[in-house]
């Protein structure tokens, strides 16, 4: 499941925004009721006007949550499970919370524990107390500040314990609009995909087998929901600029996807039905040029029985004559180069 982050102070035409995103195959919230930057004074306000907007999308609502801000709400833990009067379907809990008090919970509302901390002792003392693990799961950290997100190497690990445990788990990436206060560096549980675009990140993260994904930063990109559209169905989208001259029935073609090939090459995504679309095309050779990541190419007849094949440049490759450039793919759609394997379909989209 993908999710967004709606912070309480970003509330302006909240229900025309989770309807946008709603229709783009999102279908959880993640907000959070312990942010300094917030005046706790109107939280509760606040959260009912957003528990309101989500169920009114029948999208879930998981809000992170302290000691200190339930009491603004004017609960304690013991009474946590009352939030789900102004909406709310999930409580992600941090460290320094009882284990009895997060197993009560577990028998009143959907518990998020943070992945991070979670460890042998933490669930046996959970087991002890009664937990209904059916309904307890794992949620990552975001990172605002650069140089403190994950290493890939813990993320893998903790999530392979966490795997084995039975806890489905969630991270975050950043977004792809304005970046959230105060820092404006991205939000992100994996350090490295800050400086990545977030489908980029959200592919990896897909392939890391994260079970739920969430965009951190508080504002997607209009032109692009159709790419995170397509990631949730399963789809990669990529963009970018298209040759002058190109034509009109490879670009339809492109436009309505193929797969890479399942015998994935080092250096090419590989497009398996090109060939025996355009094998026979009689494809006019033009001037080589050397080939950046990100090329999208067309074999020539020079190329013989290879004539017609479509393949996109992994890595900076020089000019080959046998070999026409049709398009370049744009920066952050470069950066998803990397975590497409074979067999996954692909949709390339190119401005003329």
């Amino acid at each position: 499941m993908f999710g967004v982050s709606v912070y309480l102070q970003d509330l302006e035409k909240i229900e025309e925004r989770l309807a946008r995103e709603y229709q783009a195959g999102f279908r959880s919230i993640f907000s959070s009721l312990h942010i300094m930057e917030e005046d706790a004074s109107t939280y509760q306000e606040k959260l009912a006007r957003l528990g309101r907007a989500a169920q009114m999308q029948d999208m879930a609502l998981i809000m992170d949550i302290s000691e200190e801000s339930l009491a603004y709400l004017g609960l304690s833990f013991e009474e946590a499970g009352k939030i789900v009067e102004l909406g709310v379907t999930g409580l992600r809990i941090d460290y320094g919370i009882g284990a009895d008090k997060v197993a009560l919970l577990t028998h009143e509302i959907a518990v998020y524990l943070n992945a991070s901390t979670i460890d042998k002792a933490t669930l046996a003392e959970l087991r002890a107390y009664g937990a209904d693990f059916e309904r307890l799961e794992a949620f990552h950290n975001y990172y605002p500040k650069t140089g403190t997100g994950l290493s890939h190497h813990l993320f893998q690990q903790k999530n392979q314990f966490l795997q084995e445990n039975g806890l489905k788990i969630s991270a975050f990436v950043p977004g792809d609009a304005e970046k959230r206060q105060p820092l404006y560096e991205g939000l992100p549980t994996i350090e490295a995909h800050r400086t990545l675009s977030p489908y980029a990140g959200a592919l990896e993260l897909l392939k890391l087998g994260v079970d739920h994904l969430y965009v951190g930063d508080p504002e997607l990109a209009a032109a692009h929901l159709d790419v995170w559209q397509g990631l949730i169905r399963g789809e990669i989208h990529l963009k970018g600029q298209a040759t002058p001259g190109i034509s009109t029935a490879i670009q339809a073609y492109l436009e309505a996807g193929d797969q890479n090939r399942v015998d994935e090459a080092r250096d090419f995504i590989r497009l398996e039905k090109s060939r025996l679309l355009f094998g026979q095309a009689d494809i006019e050779p033009q001037p080589a040029e050397a080939r950046s990541i990100g090329a999208i190419t067309i074999d020539n007849r020079q190329f013989g029985r290879y004539q017609g094949e479509i393949m996109i440049a992994k890595r900076a490759l020089a000019a080959d004559a046998r070999t026409n450039i049709i398009g370049q793919l744009y920066p952050p759609f470069i950066d998803m180069l990397p975590f497409i394997s074979g067999g996954d379909r692909i949709y390339i989209h190119l401005d003329n």
